[in-house]
């Protein structure tokens, strides 16, 4: 008993404790009043194996349950077989089915998995891997491995920092960001599951530079590579590990020589890395014939690195991280308190950051898709926490006593802001990509939609963008004079109209140049293809 209570969370830190426990539960209510799990009807879209999550999913029921992860039982489906939207595969020149995404998620699925197909006949339901049964096991597998993310960075948090500001930053990652949003109603995509392991990774490099044992490289290579195999952009995490405790031009040729010092287990860390990495090559070269494939190439996927669109990534109405997650604002501004106040975190959480940013921003769709916010840097902010927890610590230490008040308020203020717009788009109040300003200001502090939404909307042409060439059709155009001008006028009338638009028209032109087109060949394509858009609209 005495054992017990020396080491009971609850005794030593009851704050922090109270809080994880809160977030378990209130995401737990949040899972169980949404039952997504229990939209079974394809026609009307599954609750959670639905979009992204139909590739990440893949690899277990083509595995498992169909004993064929080349998806050749497609092209003859087994007796009672019907693809009602269970798989969404990519067809390759050579006749094969290739799974967009990689595997590391099917990886982090499969405990879930497996117990749902064990219990599915007690339940009444087939062991086809895509009932409900399958679906509340995936949910609720998200709820734990997040719980166990943030209980790793409630610890994490309590090295630095007083467990009040521990627990109110915790509250302002759970409840004040769309970590919330897809660790619930969109539980199974692959931003909260990358949360957690880079709040592990983040743990073990500072555990590692604090004693490399063999063991913890082996983890740290291992975390490493299935941090990069469920979501591959997310390579830059490394700069945690290659900076940590870094402070000075000196210190990082101190960085250096040991590494080179270090090399042997420089090596054993890349095998662990490699190994995690495996089934994938195998996988790649028994599809493509290729151990690496650059498998988003199948539907047009691209960066663009002269053409980021980083103002927009950050601030637009439609999707931009400071407008949804304002939070992540005053995180963004706490690293520069770091240089002074956390050092050891300050250059890796900078120089990790700064090219994430250009990158998400230089990917063809720089709003990534349809969803709440930019859901692109949901998977750091374990890391962005940090100088989240140092600014409040900043403000807490001043000597004016409303200024120390005003601060946590301001981050319950985001908290109840951010709760309020998620309740917003589950309400279709914020759309899920038509966003803009004057749909954002109508719809601000609504409960229901507002006067002319549907006709406020802009939605982007997705050929376009996959060309980074961004156009936007406004859903309350009035098409009918561009009608009745017949189509060659009508033509004549969008060509002014991207001339006029000079940024769209640049953008016309260095698609020309990547493609070999000439600028008449490229603005013809783009003419034609709007103005079919603008006559005959589908969204």
């Amino acid at each position: 008993m005495r054992f017990f209570k020396e080491r009971c969370p609850f005794r030593k830190n009851p704050v922090t404790s109270i809080v994880i426990l809160f977030i378990a539960v209130f995401y737990f209510f949040t899972d169980t009043s949404q039952h997504n799990y229990l939209k079974t009807d394809p026609e009307k879209e599954r609750g959670v194996i639905h979009w992204d999550v139909i590739s990440y999913y893949a690899y277990l029921p083509a595995t498992f349950i169909y004993r064929d992860v080349t998806l050749e039982f497609l092209k003859d489906p087994p007796e009672g077989f019907v693809n009602d939207k269970k798989f969404w595969p990519s067809r390759l020149e050579n006749g094969n089915y290739l799974i967009l995404t990689s595997m590391g998620l099917s990886f982090m699925y499969a405990p879930f998995f497996f117990m749902a197909h064990a219990l599915a006949p007690l339940f009444g339901e087939a062991r086809d891997g895509f009932g409900a049964i399958y679906q509340f096991f995936l949910v609720m597998g998200t709820l734990v491995y997040v719980i166990i993310g943030f209980i790793v960075l409630k610890n994490l948090l309590l090295r630095y920092f007083k467990p009040w500001i521990t627990a109110l930053t915790l509250l302002g990652i759970a409840l004040g960001t769309n970590l919330y949003h897809f660790s619930t109603t969109d539980a199974a995509m692959s931003h909260a599951y990358s949360f957690v392991l880079i709040v592990l990774f983040l743990k073990m490099t500072i555990d590692w530079h604090d004693r490399p044992t063999v063991l913890r490289t082996i983890l740290t290579g291992a975390l490493f590579g299935l941090i990069t195999l469920i979501r591959p952009t997310n390579i830059l995490v490394l700069l945690l590990l290659l900076l940590w405790d870094v402070k000075s031009w000196r210190e990082l040729k101190d960085r250096i020589l040991f590494f080179i010092r270090k090399f042997h287990l420089v090596l054993l860390m890349f095998a662990a890395f490699i190994i995690i990495w495996i089934p994938q090559f195998l996988y790649w070269k028994a599809i493509t014939g290729h151990y690496l494939y650059y498998t988003y190439s199948t539907v047009d996927g691209a960066f663009y690195w002269g053409n980021p669109h980083i103002i927009e990534n950050l601030f637009s109405y439609k999707k931009g991280w400071f407008v949804y997650v304002p939070i992540m604002f005053l995180a963004v501004v706490g690293i520069a308190s770091l240089r002074n106040r956390k050092p050891a975190f300050f250059w890796p959480v900078l120089t990790m950051l700064v090219p994430m940013v250009y990158v998400f921003s230089s990917w063809w769709s720089w709003w990534f898709g349809g969803c709440f916010g930019l859901r692109a840097y949901i998977d750091i902010y374990g890391v962005m926490a940090i100088p989240l927890a140092t600014t409040i610590e900043y403000v807490a230490e001043r000597k004016i006593k409303w200024v120390r008040i005003a601060y946590p308020a301001l981050i319950v203020a985001m908290i109840l802001f951010h709760l309020l717009n998620n309740y917003q788009y589950r309400k279709n109040i914020i759309h899920y990509v038509g966003m803009n300003k004057e749909v954002y200001w109508k719809s601000f502090f609504r409960f229901k939609q507002p006067k002319g939404y549907w006709q406020s909307l802009t939605i982007p042409d997705y050929y376009l963008a996959r060309r980074s060439m961004y156009f936007f059709y406004d859903t309350g155009y009035d098409n009918s004079a561009l009608k009745a001008m017949g189509k060659e006028e009508g033509l004549r009338e969008v060509r002014s109209m991207i001339m006029e638009n000079r940024k769209l028209h640049k953008e016309v032109k260095n698609y020309a140049g990547r493609t070999g087109k000439s600028n008449e060949e490229a603005m013809q394509e783009v003419t034609e293809r709007i103005y079919e858009n603008l006559i005959d609209p589908s969204f």
